[in-house]
């Protein structure tokens, strides 16, 4: 039957209409990525609190760009979440939850999204334990080689290597330090080669740390992946000291200043 017969016509313009008139359906949350893992995080210039933290996380579409809300809730208790708008990963929500509080069971994460919701439930976190750092963890300049030594604990079966750049800035807030890049989840190997062009577009040693992060997975039949990570600890090395604010160039200088001072006194 063609579209030209007298009764197909008004039947298509109606369904037309109808679909003009229609209100537009909300978007389910839906879950790209969960983790749930005990992370040690190492001495760092990047902000983040030095120690042991439970680490619940998640990627969830639509973002909070468009006004998305994601909570965790465990045996009655709710926690926010954070949205982490990175350039490589511009849609997760993370928690920390400190290491000694709750329990290792599942966590629920519910999203909320103009109306409609979206549910799923971490692993748990079952097993975790904490990691050792890596080791004598080294940067060749000339060759943007690193090297590390793996601690002698047989649950290192892991290791990601993660550059953070300090003038890149986060998608939702450009004033802290974003990822550059992101290694494969590697074996537990102890070297890696860098991009030769790391430094390129006039960027410095001084704009880099980078992360040597290994981890212990979930169920080592399942492979490497964030989901099945279940401990990791974090290593950062700065490739060059930061530069200083100018606000602490200035104290710097002032007591550079009062030191000469105080030296031509005494050797008067």
């Amino acid at each position: 039957m063609h579209a030209s017969h007298p009764l197909v016509r008004p039947l298509i313009m109606g369904a037309l209409l109808a679909g003009l008139s229609a209100p537009a359906f909300a978007i389910t949350p839906s879950f790209q990525f969960v983790v749930d893992r005990l992370d040690n995080y190492g001495s760092n210039t990047l902000g983040f609190a030095e120690g042991v933290v439970h680490y619940i996380g998640a990627g969830v579409t639509p973002n909070s760009g468009f006004g998305t809300q994601v909570s965790i809730e465990q045996n009655g208790t709710a926690l926010p979440m954070t949205w982490w708008s990175s350039h490589v990963s511009p849609n997760e929500y993370y928690s920390y939850v400190p290491a000694n509080v709750g329990t290792s069971d599942p966590w629920a994460i519910v999203a909320e999204h103009d109306g409609d919701i979206g549910m799923t439930w971490t692993q748990g976190s079952a097993g975790a334990q904490v990691l050792d750092f890596a080791q004598n963890v080294q940067f060749d300049a000339t060759s943007k080689l690193l090297t590390w030594e793996l601690p002698t604990s047989d649950a290192i079966e892991g290791v990601r290597v993660y550059v953070w750049d300090r003038t890149l800035g986060l998608l939702n807030d450009p004033s802290q330090p974003d990822i550059a890049s992101i290694s494969s989840y590697l074996p537990p190997m102890t070297s890696y080669q860098l991009s030769p062009t790391l430094f390129a577009n006039g960027k410095s040693a001084a704009d880099y740390t980078i992360e040597v992060r290994l981890m212990d997975f979930r169920d080592p039949q399942l492979g490497m992946s964030g989901g099945n990570t279940l401990s990791t600890s974090r290593y950062f090395l700065d490739l060059a000291a930061p530069v200083p604010e100018p606000e602490t160039w200035a104290m710097m200088l002032a007591g550079l200043g009062l030191m000469a001072q105080i030296a031509r006194r005494k050797s008067r």
